[in-house]
């Protein structure tokens, strides 16, 4: 159910920032620091959305109840700029600013699924992640941090069905499987058209 969170998480900053504003917004596989700068490719502006892990209950009273979890939640938001670190640093503080109000009076969609998500119950905290080695590199890096709610509205059984992942592979390591040649000649198509003469 955490998954459904992190989808919608990364749909609405999406939405909530023009590709003039955040070139980048995608969901990371944990936490953005220094040394992942040169091991990803990516176009500042950046936000990177991960998730920290959950622990079971709820922080507030909208989800409360059995089958539901506080999920902890990041943005770690990314900005370049060649007139210094002072401004790398304000570019980043006004996004990560502008992410934890529009997260503040975000109300997710509920379409009635397996999973309900509950919006923010407190504000979001936001720090500056500077470094030298995120300074070298010429950015600036700031963290915003948020938990929310989420409660599943199938039993534990169920949930554990709509949670499985079937993988079918036919790729064996260091092989490489052979093309399949239809069965047929590939079709093709013609249509031949006739243009009118024009008149002088």
């Amino acid at each position: 159910m955490s998954t459904a969170l992190l989808d919608q998480v990364v749909a609405f900053v999406r939405e909530k920032f023009t590709k003039r504003e955040v070139v980048t917004v995608q969901e990371y596989g944990g936490e953005f620091s220094g040394e992942e700068i040169d091991k990803v490719s990516f176009t500042c502006p950046a936000i990177f959305i991960a998730q920290l892990g959950w622990t079971p209950g709820a922080t507030g009273n909208r989800l409360a109840g059995r089958n539901t979890r506080t999920v902890s939640m990041s943005a770690f938001v990314v900005t370049k700029s060649g007139r210094g670190r002072a401004d790398r640093m304000r570019e980043a503080m006004q996004l990560a600013e502008r992410l934890t109000l529009a997260l503040r009076a975000w109300i997710p969609q509920d379409s009635n699924g397996p999973y309900a998500i509950a919006p923010l119950d407190e504000d979001p905290t936001a720090e500056n992640l500077y470094g030298r080695a995120v300074d070298k590199a010429g950015l600036a890096l700031w963290l915003v941090r948020w938990q929310q709610d989420v409660r599943s509205r199938v039993p534990p059984g169920q949930a554990f069905e709509l949670l499985s992942v079937e993988v079918h592979s036919n790729a064996h390591q260091g092989v490489v499987p052979e093309s399949q040649q239809p069965d047929r000649p590939p079709l093709s198509v013609s249509h031949e058209i006739t243009f009118p003469p024009q008149e002088p």
